[in-house]
């Protein structure tokens, strides 16, 4: 062994990505995951022409079915960073990925900014 690869950290290998119909079905996205998706932090953006987005907060995997955000939230465009057990070494939970989609405003319509 020399000397260089005695510092070097191990490479940590993200597990594959679970299959999807469509790249915006959070439902499907989050069933992939499985037990391993314990968080979805939640974003809403507040006007389609600027990137302004609005915290809505920390929810459970089964709290983010399409209909459920869409009665609680509104419609509208979202963003749900995904993520799994917390990481003692990193002291942070394990990141997934990031989800962007978006829910119909004709069917919900946008509620306010705190529901």
């Amino acid at each position: 062994m020399d000397a260089q690869n005695e510092h070097e950290k191990p490479v940590r290998r993200k597990p594959p990505r679970p299959h999807r119909n469509f790249p915006d079905a959070i439902d499907e996205i989050l069933s992939g995951y499985g037990p391993r998706a314990r968080i979805v932090v939640l974003w809403r953006q507040l006007d389609r022409k600027q990137d302004v987005w609005t915290y809505l907060g920390r929810l459970q995997p089964e709290q983010c079915e399409i209909e459920m955000i869409g009665d609680r939230f509104g419609g509208g465009w979202y963003r749900a960073k995904i993520l799994g057990a917390w990481d003692r070494e990193r002291r942070r939970e394990e990141y997934f990925e990031q989800v962007a989609f978006g829910i119909d405003q004709q069917w919900w319509p946008m509620t306010a900014r705190d529901p």
